[in-house]
């Protein structure tokens, strides 16, 4: 090979280092947020994911604040359908906290990136800042599950393909818990982008819409909200006798008598004036395009919406209106959308929205869930107690139904699991399946679990993604500090990238400068 040659070489590798280095789209890397009141330690990025030609999802990727370059990739995904997962970053699992009716952003010291790399994902296009070109707003879970896939093959191989060495999850909760199993599948079948894909955690998911209709009565009277009175009347008329063992399911689509539908739909409206997200919660103004608003009428529209009209079957009272507002006026402001890439000719940002036609057609998870499950990668479900949206007992009798061996002695024993407080306290309750499926409680939680019970989140996650006793304490090391007086010493992917640019420049150059010079590197 003449020295012209090993030149072009030299020069061909020394290009390819730089652009495999070079691998985070620093043209997404957000650089300030107004009104942070705290020096993040971590690098987060925001931008956009080209599902299809047509289809663009925006993602928030916030880097682990302990090792991003070995710690888990987590996928968060909010449910709806139609609602942001910003929600979930500020107001759930992620760092910020957006405070002050939107004008500060204080630290979650309960954030999931102490110890993992996140990923918050808006879909369907039309949800948040993601969007169609074409403006259409038709959507299905498995065309949602199919741009989901599509951007997440995007971020691992264009956004950061650094990380697909990495441990990779799908977390969420709600209408997520459809979300996740038609993306799980899909990732399941693509071992070359997602060679190391081990889990999913759903909360207080919707897995069978018939369980949840036939729980939902029993739980709202086994908590003293219906009459007794009127339970034996149902019990009696409309139940042969067993309350227990009924089809309100029927009942709630009018299948049956008129009186039982009328009698139904006056024990569905029983909770009036509580919070359906939260029965032991505090609520404040009626709002009807929050998130839990739209989770409501998409539960509604399940159950066919023939219930007697009340705050309770329009738009329930939000106790989280003020977070929902709150995130919204952050958003919002210009100054906000700049740092975070967002087009100017976007529509401004809401938790939800009511543009889109969403079709559902996944109504029972069992098989997406047994087909998972069956694959190797392991499935948790946990639940607040507290919901009657996607009630406790529905997800109790889902997953005793999927066909797997208790993995206990007496597989009719209760057991608890701890979360590490002053004291170790009952956190909830656990039972474990053959197969890597894994129920667990959280008592007294409601439908979002990471928001009323933010410490027992933690734990359960951290305990889930390393693999171990749900009640073990998280260790210190996952609790690192939020800020720092200079995040630029902070030892970060970008910044592991950025020395290795030196590196491997400094290598390469003395490889070309020895070419010239004629001289031979051994």
């Amino acid at each position: 090979m003449s020295a012209s040659d090993q030149l072009k070489t030299y020069i061909f590798l020394f290009s390819s280092l730089t652009a495999i280095v070079l691998t985070a789209p620093l043209e997404d890397l957000v650089t300030s947020l107004p009104g942070l009141n705290f020096n993040p330690s971590f690098k987060h990025y925001s931008g956009y994911l080209d599902a299809t030609s047509v289809n663009s999802l925006h993602y928030w990727f916030v880097e682990s604040e302990r090792n991003p370059a070995t710690d888990p990739v987590l996928l968060w995904l909010n449910g709806g359908p139609d609602c942001s997962s910003l929600f979930g970053l500020f107001a759930e699992n992620g760092p910020f906290q957006v405070v002050d009716e939107g004008n500060s952003v204080n630290p979650n010291i309960y954030s999931w990136n102490k110890f993992a790399n996140v990923i918050y994902l808006e879909a369907p296009a039309g949800v948040g800042f993601s969007y169609a070109k074409d403006n259409s707003l038709n959507r299905t879970d498995d065309q949602t599950a199919d741009d989901n896939y599509a951007a997440l093959v995007v971020w691992m191989n264009k956004k950061f393909p650094e990380y697909k060495k990495n441990d990779f999850y799908v977390t969420g909760e709600s209408y997520a818990s459809v979300y996740i199993p038609t993306l799980a599948v899909r990732l399941i079948n693509d071992t070359a982008n997602f060679p190391n894909f081990k889990g999913i955690a759903i909360g207080n998911g919707r897995m069978h819409v018939i369980y949840n209709d036939n729980s939902l009565i029993p739980f709202l009277f086994n908590h003293g909200l219906i009459r007794q009175g009127l339970w034996d009347k149902v019990s009696q008329t409309c139940c042969n006798g067993n309350p227990y063992n009924c089809d309100y399911h029927s009942l709630f689509h009018n299948l049956g008598s008129q009186q039982c539908n009328d009698w139904v739909s006056t024990e569905h409206v029983s909770f009036n004036g509580l919070d359906p997200y939260n029965m032991y919660g505090h609520c404040y103004l009626p709002s009807g395009n929050g998130y839990m608003a739209t989770i409501l009428a998409h539960r509604l529209k399940e159950m066919g919406a023939n219930v007697k009209d009340s705050p309770a079957t329009t738009y329930p009272p939000l106790c989280d209106q003020d977070l929902e507002q709150t995130s919204a006026n952050y958003l919002n402001q210009p100054a906000v959308r700049t740092q975070l890439h967002i087009p100017t000719s976007l529509p401004p940002w809401t938790t939800c929205t009511d543009a889109l036609h969403y079709v559902g057609n996944h109504f029972d998870l069992t098989d997406l869930i047994n087909q998972i499950a069956d694959a190797g990668v392991r499935v948790l479900l946990y639940s607040g107690d507290a919901d009657t949206i996607c009630n406790t007992v529905h997800t109790s009798i889902f997953t005793s139904k999927l066909g797997r061996q208790v993995l206990d002695v007496d597989p009719d024993s209760t057991h608890t699991w701890l979360y590490n407080g002053e004291d170790p306290n009952i956190a909830g309750f656990i039972t474990r399946y053959s197969g890597g499926v894994d129920f667990l409680t959280v008592r007294g939680s409601g439908h979002m679990v990471p928001k009323d019970k933010p410490r027992e989140a933690q734990q359960l996650i951290y305990n889930f993604i390393n693999n171990r006793n749900y009640s073990t304490p998280i260790d210190q090391t996952a609790q690192s500090n939020t800020s720092q007086s200079n995040p630029a010493t902070t030892t970060t992917t970008s910044g592991n990238r950025k020395t290795a640019l030196i590196s491997g420049l400094l290598f390469c150059a003395g490889i070309i400068f020895s070419a010239i010079n004629g001289w031979h590197v051994v």
